[in-house]
């Protein structure tokens, strides 16, 4: 009798991780189209394409940030890692 009832928990404590497994991943798509919805690439950019670089987190020698310059010399886009993020070429020119 007692085997039974440990049987009947096991098997709700599988049906409520299967629901709970199943209710994180569409929060996950739900929040994942939301977020996609503020990411995307303006300018059509690609690799091979020239870029400004902003110089915003960026610490440099400068006495005063706002004697600096504002953004670092054209780098190259090398890849396209995801949507709206790339891998630039800091080979010097």
């Amino acid at each position: 009798m007692e085997i039974l009832r440990v049987k009947e928990f096991l098997i709700r404590i599988q049906k409520s991780w299967k629901q709970a497994t199943k209710v994180i991943e569409e929060v996950q798509k739900m929040m994942k189209k939301q977020f996609d919805k503020k990411r995307y690439n303006p300018q059509e950019l690609k690799v091979g394409d020239n870029v400004w670089l902003e110089n915003k987190n960026i610490h440099s020698n400068q006495p005063s940030k706002k004697l600096d310059n504002k953004k670092c010399r054209p780098f190259k886009i090398s890849k396209n890692i995801s949507l709206g993020a790339f891998q630039l070429e800091l080979s010097e020119e």
